[in-house]
């Protein structure tokens, strides 16, 4: 699925092709979040996505007032199956300890994740990192012998680690199984977004086993979401109405910086 290419002296990040999008590869991938109450609100949200430039949707389960049963959480999976055609899905239950809507036990989000991987409907699933760290080899394995990809998260809503402890957050995904590493944390100082931009980097040249996806929140990060491809994020979201996290830039804007920016 992955490969690592050496060129001289460059070293150029792993990628994933997946239904023919290159993750890692040139332009950072568009995410649009999908933030709905309801099955019809989702479904519905779906199909206007579908019709935007962009290479990913991401559902955000921990929003959907019926994701605790899994026959709800099946509809739904088929139905964004149906409405995206060969748009990425990106499923994501994002709990409340890394800065979602709901809270899960193990068990639950265990369950959850299942439903994913069998349902045959979504290409990634997000599983988040130190809420499952002993689950962990376990539901990326599930993930795989599902074809799933996985994005292994980490979100920090308070402060921006150190470089060492962020790089040392993204490694651990990549020794776990990880497909695409995803760190967000939040800036308080512009000196925190260039930390973030370094950490990036240094993934990108000291460990390119894997494409990584990372973000600085909130207003004052909003930059690091537009120069994915220079400091090495392969994926961005965008705003497509609603955000799901603070500092998304609108699609629009997203677009057109990204134009602007690519080095190819």
């Amino acid at each position: 699925m992955m490969k690592v290419s050496f060129f001289s002296e460059v070293v150029i990040m792993s990628s994933i092709t997946i239904r023919g999008c290159c993750i890692g590869a040139g332009r950072p991938k568009v995410i649009l979040p999908i933030v709905a109450r309801t099955e019809d609100d989702i479904l519905r949200e779906a199909r206007r996505l579908s019709a935007l430039k962009a290479d990913c949707i991401e559902w955000r389960a921990d929003w959907f007032s019926d994701a605790l049963d899994a026959a709800a959480r099946r509809r739904v999976l088929s139905g964004l199956r149906a409405a995206l055609g060969e748009k990425l899905l990106l499923v994501t239950f994002r709990t409340k300890a890394e800065g979602g809507e709901t809270s899960l036990t193990p068990q639950q989000y265990a369950d959850f994740c299942g439903t994913v991987c069998v349902s045959g409907c979504a290409d990634l699933l997000d599983v988040e990192l130190f809420p499952n760290q002993e689950e962990l080899p376990a539901l990326i394995g599930q993930a795989h012998k599902a074809g799933v990809a996985v994005v292994c998260s980490s979100h920090d809503f308070h402060k921006t680690p150190s470089r060492t402890e962020m790089v040392t957050r993204l490694t651990a995904m990549q020794q776990a199984g990880a497909d695409l590493p995803k760190l967000a944390v939040m800036p308080n100082s512009p000196s925190d977004v260039l930390e973030l931009l370094a950490a990036t980097a240094e993934m990108a040249e000291q460990h390119p086993e894997t494409p990584v996806i990372t973000m600085s929140m909130g207003a004052l990060g909003a930059v690091s979401r537009l120069c994915g491809e220079t400091f090495g994020s392969a994926m961005t979201f965008a705003n497509p109405g609603q955000a799901s996290a603070p500092g998304q830039v609108a699609l629009d804007v997203v677009n057109e910086v990204l134009d602007s920016l690519r080095l190819e």
